[in-house]
């Protein structure tokens, strides 16, 4: 059985380079599906939370 250093030892900086795009690639999905996911009434509200003054400021 071999180690986890020997298994990365032996990767290439290109593999390193395509698991960060794979990365990238699956998170930014994963956004965007969830941005398609919600409704109308929470990316209104959401559009509407810089502008509201409910901050507890007085």
């Amino acid at each position: 059985m071999t180690r986890f250093s020997e298994w990365v030892s032996a990767l290439s900086p290109t593999t390193f380079t395509m698991l960060a795009l794979v990365l990238f690639v699956g998170v930014f999905v994963a956004v965007v599906t969830r941005m398609f996911m919600q409704s109308r009434a929470e990316h209104d509200a959401w559009a509407r939370l810089p502008l509201d003054n409910d901050g507890g400021e007085s």
